[in-house]
């Protein structure tokens, strides 16, 4: 039986209409057990001539106490305002799939 190579490492670029930039890293990890897990982050510039900065994945401290619309526009980290759910999860189901489904 042969094995097949599994990706671990994947990202994608996001062109936004405004000119701005994302791109989503997706990494796999092992810790004990060699358990596999998924390390995500998410870097942001305003335009390609710029540098990339790193997202940060905290929310406000106070976004339990917020109301829904506050919670939307200010609440979130500031990954979830730069990249959506499905654009993570995207990249992150990559992780651990055959590296032939992508070539």
């Amino acid at each position: 039986m042969q094995e097949q190579e599994l990706v671990t490492k994947a990202e994608q670029l996001i062109q936004r209409k405004d000119g701005s930039q994302a791109k989503i890293v997706a990494t796999a990890m092992f810790g004990t057990g060699l358990h596999m897990s998924v390390d995500v982050f998410v870097l942001r510039r305003d335009s390609a001539d710029q540098d990339w900065q790193l997202c940060n994945d905290r929310p406000h401290p106070d976004f339990k106490t917020m109301p829904r619309e506050d919670y939307v526009k200010f609440g979130r980290s500031e990954m979830l305002r730069t990249v959506t759910a499905g654009e993570l999860l995207k990249v992150t189901g990559m992780i651990g799939q055959p590296l032939s489904n992508y070539q």
